[in-house]
């Protein structure tokens, strides 16, 4: 029977580096994924698909990517919301423009918003 050798360095290089096979095709899942979140990501200012980032990272269990937003409506534009109420919070009434008119009150209910998963949704791109 013959004798199988390792060698530690290029099998390390191979599993464990980014610039080896695992790690690219990490990355390249990664950029696929990350490309089809910002394109399915609602758009008003443009910030949050601009903050859709992917992070190559290593640790004892091996390589994975991470993709997100940092921004703290990120998590409430995917999951959605229930319908809530608004209040102000340093004022006595609220101001805003709807349909180009002012409004003045002193509470508003929020109809809620549907999830866009624009992260979850993009996972079967793995395949």
């Amino acid at each position: 029977m013959a004798k199988v050798v390792f060698y530690e360095p290029i099998l390390d290089r191979y599993l464990k580096s980014p610039s080896g096979e695992v790690g690219r095709y990490l990355q390249r899942k990664g950029v696929k994924i990350s490309t089809a979140a910002r394109a399915q990501v609602g758009v008003r200012t443009g910030s949050l698909r601009a903050s859709i980032h992917m992070r190559h990272f290593r640790d004892t269990r091996g390589q994975y990517v991470r993709i997100g937003s940092n921004l703290p409506h990120a998590y409430v534009h995917h999951e959605g919301t229930k319908p809530h109420l608004i209040k102000p919070n340093r004022q006595e009434k609220l101001r805003f423009v709807s349909k180009g008119v002012l409004v003045i009150t002193q509470l508003v209910r929020h109809p809620g918003t549907k999830p866009n998963r624009f992260l979850s949704d993009n996972l079967g791109l793995i395949k």
